[in-house]
Order: structure tokens, then C-alpha cells, then sequence
């Protein structure tokens, strides 16, 4: 019989943590223990670890659900876990098995305790669509440590606890949660951080389309985020208020008690959602953080020198996949390596169209373009 562990927040449990369990093959008694780690209280958002636990059994009534880390609480070290469960089932290196993802493979060496980690248990490695150099970790560890590495054929979906708990604020997780999970989650009003925002564009007049858009563009954020190592808070708030003005005239803005400056009014009318959502964003939500601010402000126009989270904001509400504008690819593909060229690919594909349609050009969309087609010195 082999033990095979399957560890994580679990914050939700979600379609692609199921499907991973069905691809392992099992032998004779092999069974599968899932793993909800602990989470301190002051860290928690939503869910507290008995909303895990209790999720957990809903989305896995085949496996065992184990309380040991929830109930031990504190920091949890794998390789003590590991020592936990080969003593109480008198395990070895062979019949105990740690299911890990290959973004984790990618950091076993710098876990507390390698060497007895290599020791305790066979480490079964999932691969993720967009990581490409697990052999070499898997080849790096066992040069340095040993023990028993598998890398599974299978290959995980590209899925996130982030953005299950970003389409809850939509009423959008069904087709990422097992239908129990999402019942339980809305049961019991978890994951509602978002919605106070979310909420509010109804009452401010925004299409079914348009909330769509957000969702689509918020997702798309999020992806380059992950590629460029920025907060996902921050590409969360600011793509949720983006577009949260577009339905705003200035005598609406006006009634809801906004800052309207003069440099606002003398924007084309196009434009002056962008600050609308800002406005909403600090007056009714507080936000004070500058980047978030500019992103929102920025992310029609552009600027010269924006900081990544701005040009995050600006290109996800262009090549966003719900978006019909032809000729897309070339700027997605680019996005994935070069945020500055794709920032300049998509500043001239907005001013040919703005000229082919006689409309105006802001100031700042202008000194955006001389500024990356001076950073972009082999041009497009």
C-alpha cells in the first residue's frame, strides 16, 4: 500500500485540484490523503481553516481528509509532516508519496530540511502548462539530495485560488469549483471581498457586456502579473475600477459627489471614465496607493514611463479575449516577454484607428507613443 499526500491551502478546493487526483493511477490499497495546511487567523480573508476542512470534504468524498496540520496549527515544515505519517503508518521511502506542483520542485531545495525530505518520501512532480524546466530542478535536486523524484505525464490546469475568489465577486466560480464547494461558498458568504465593489456597478449603470469586459480584463491581468511578479491585489483593485465610470456623464459624476478637476472636463468624453474610476476609488473606497491610481487613471491613454502595474492595467484592457478588435496575437504573444514593446504595438494600433476615425488624441497618449518608440529602439 503507498500513502499518497496531497498537500495545500485548499482556499477553495477547485476543479483542477480534483482532476490532478483522478490522473494519479492507484495499486491494490493505495490511498490518498488530502492535506489542508494551516493558516493563522490574522492571514485569513474568508475562510478560516474549518471552511477548508469543511470544503474539502465536499469536493474529495473519495479520499481521506486529514485535520493533522489544522489541528497541530502553527508553522508546518513538510519534512516533519513526512516523519508524522511514515511513523503512524509505518511508511517508507517507497510506499509514502508527497504530491507536489513543479512550481514547488522548483523551490524543495530551499524547504527546511532537504536532505531528510529526499530521505522520508517519493515526490510525485505535476506539470504546469507554462514552466518548462522541471527535469532540470527534479535533475539539480537529485544531484544534491537523491531520492525517488516521478514526474507525472499529466499536466495540471492553470487554475488559481486568486481568481476563483476574484469570479466569486461576480457570481462566476460554477465552472471552477464542484458544484458542493460553490453552494457551500455562497452559503456561507465567503470570498466576498471583491463585492462590495462589484455591487456597485449595477447601480451605476453598467451593461451586462461591460461587466463581462472587467471580469475578462481583471483574468487577463492577473496571468501577466503572474509573468512579471506583481501583486495581485493591486491588479484586482485596479482592474475592478477601471471601467466602473463608463456609464458616467459629468453631470452624474457630479450628482455622486466626485472631484471632477478641469483637466478632466477638457478630456475627450472617451476618456473621462478613467478618472471617474479613480475618483470612485478614493472617495468611496479609500484607495490611497498611487500606482493603483495611476492604472486606473492611465489605462486608456497610457503614459510615458509607467510603472508595470500600469502597463499590466493598459494592455489587459486591450487584448482582453472578450475584445472582437482583429490583429490581437501579435501584441498577446509579445505581452508574454516584452511589456514595453506590446505597450508601443498597442499605442499604434490605437492611434491608427483614432486617425482613420477622426478622433482625438489625448496629450498623454501622444508623449506614451514618443516615449516607448524611443524605449522600443528597433521600432515595431
Amino acid at each position: 500500500m503507498r500513502l499518497i499526500i496531497f498537500g495545500g491551502t485548499f482556499d477553495p478546493p477547485h476543479n483542477g485540484h480534483i482532476e490532478l487526483l483522478n490522473s494519479i493511477k492507484l495499486y491494490n490499497n493505495d490511498r490518498i490523503v488530502v492535506l489542508p495546511n494551516f493558516i493563522p487567523p490574522h492571514k485569513l480573508a474568508d475562510a478560516t481553516s474549518q471552511d477548508r476542512l469543511n470544503m474539502c470534504k465536499l469536493a474529495f468524498p473519495k479520499f481521506d481528509i486529514s485535520d493533522y496540520e489544522i489541528i497541530k496549527g502553527g508553522e508546518s515544515y513538510t519534512y516533519k509532516t513526512l516523519q508524522y505519517f511514515k511513523e503512524k503508518y509505518s511508511l517508507d521511502q517507497n510506499t509514502l508519496v508527497y504530491v507536489i506542483g513543479a512550481d514547488s520542485m522548483k523551490d524543495l531545495k530551499t524547504w527546511s530540511n532537504p536532505q531528510e525530505l529526499a530521505k522520508l518520501a517519493t515526490f510525485y512532480v505535476i506539470k504546469r502548462p507554462h514552466y518548462k524546466n522541471v527535469e532540470k530542478d527534479i535533475d539539480e535536486f537529485k544531484n544534491s539530495y537523491g531520492g525517488n523524484i516521478i514526474l507525472s505525464e499529466y499536466v495540471g490546469q492553470d487554475i488559481s485560488s486568486t481568481e476563483i475568489r476574484l469570479k466569486n465577486a461576480f457570481d462566476a466560480i460554477d465552472d471552477l469549483v464542484p458544484n458542493d464547494v460553490a453552494q457551500y461558498i455562497e452559503k456561507n458568504r465567503l470570498y466576498q471581498k471583491y463585492k462590495n465593489i462589484t455591487d456597485l456597478y449595477s447601480k451605476l449603470d453598467l451593461s451586462k457586456k461591460r461587466i463581462k469586459h472587467i471580469l475578462s480584463m481583471a483574468m487577463t491581468a492577473l496571468k501577466l502579473g503572474y509573468i512579471y511578479k506583481v501583486n495581485s491585489e493591486s491588479i484586482i483593485l485596479a482592474s475592478l475600477f477601471h471601467d466602473i465610470g463608463k456609464s458616467l456623464n459629468l453631470k452624474k459624476a457630479y450628482t455622486l459627489g466626485l472631484n471632477i478637476s478641469h483637466e478632466t472636463i477638457e478630456l475627450p468624453a472617451v476618456c473621462r471614465h478613467a478618472d471617474f474610476g479613480t475618483e470612485i476609488a478614493k472617495s468611496y473606497f479609500g484607495i490611497k496607493d498611487e500606482d493603483i491610481l495611476n492604472a486606473i487613471k492611465y489605462h486608456t491613454t497610457g503614459r510615458a514611463d509607467m510603472s508595470v502595474l500600469e502597463k499590466i492595467i493598459f494592455l489587459a484592457d486591450y487584448i482582453e479575449p472578450i475584445r472582437t478588435t482583429p490583429g490581437l496575437e501579435p501584441i498577446i504573444q509579445t505581452a508574454q516577454h516584452d511589456l514595453d514593446k506590446a505597450v508601443l504595438m498597442t499605442l499604434k494600433k490605437t492611434m491608427d484607428y483614432l486617425i482613420d476615425k477622426n478622433f482625438e488624441i489625448t496629450p498623454s497618449m501622444k508623449r506614451a507613443y514618443e516615449f516607448y518608440n524611443k524605449e522600443n529602439i528597433s521600432g515595431i
